[in-house]
């Protein structure tokens, strides 16, 4: 018995290692804003101006040295911005400025492309 336990000591180790390790980098929180501070979004926003800088805001859990992809697009037009994720939690930003008017989808992807998060606004 007494050399079960450290056993199943290990294996529930390895158990706890691997679960967190399948759940993979995420996106806890993600907000579009006009600005960000302090780490953080100000005047959080859906709705902009034509030739606004719009920020996107995300906050990351289960990342190490990763990187994720941010995907602005409007129309057939996409353009892609690649942010280091140095840890978990880990904040990042990306800007882009709405040139022009209509309906954009920014997305969030890791380097599989697997879609971590998406969000839509309006640019008028």
């Amino acid at each position: 018995m007494k050399k079960l336990i450290p056993l199943l000591a290990v294996a529930a180790s390895a158990f706890v290692l691997s679960t967190a390790y399948a759940e993979g980098l995420q996106v806890a929180d993600a907000k579009l804003g006009k600005g960000v501070q302090d780490r953080n979004i100000t005047e959080e926003a859906t709705t902009f101006a034509v030739n606004d800088k719009v920020y996107l805001w995300v906050k990351l859990t289960g990342g190490g040295s990763d990187a994720v992809k941010v995907n602005w697009k409007v129309g057939d037009s996409t353009d892609t911005v690649t942010l280091k994720v140095g840890g978990s939690p880990w904040r990042t930003w990306s800007s882009k400025t709405a040139w022009k008017a209509g309906e954009w989808t920014v997305t969030v992807t890791d380097a599989s492309d697997q879609v971590l998060k998406e969000l839509k606004f309006t640019v008028q």
